[in-house]
């Protein structure tokens, strides 16, 4: 159990620092220039809805399953 939390949050963590990183870089070749601040925002964003996602279709594999 606590390898398991330790993964996701690595997992979620480095995720979050890539999405911030990656609009810091590639927001700008398309004219977008945010501030750190709003690229954490959005990298917040993205990250509760992916795991909102893996969550769910979990969730329906399980039940499938059974």
């Amino acid at each position: 159990m606590k390898n398991d939390i330790f993964e996701s949050v690595i997992d979620v963590g480095s995720g979050f620092l890539l999405a911030v990183l990656i609009q810091l870089l590639i927001f700008p070749l398309f004219g977008l220039y945010p501030s750190i601040f709003d690229s954490m925002g959005i990298a917040l964003i993205f990250t509760v809805v992916s795991m909102t996602r893996s969550a769910l279709w979990r969730r329906y594999f399980r039940k499938k399953r059974s």
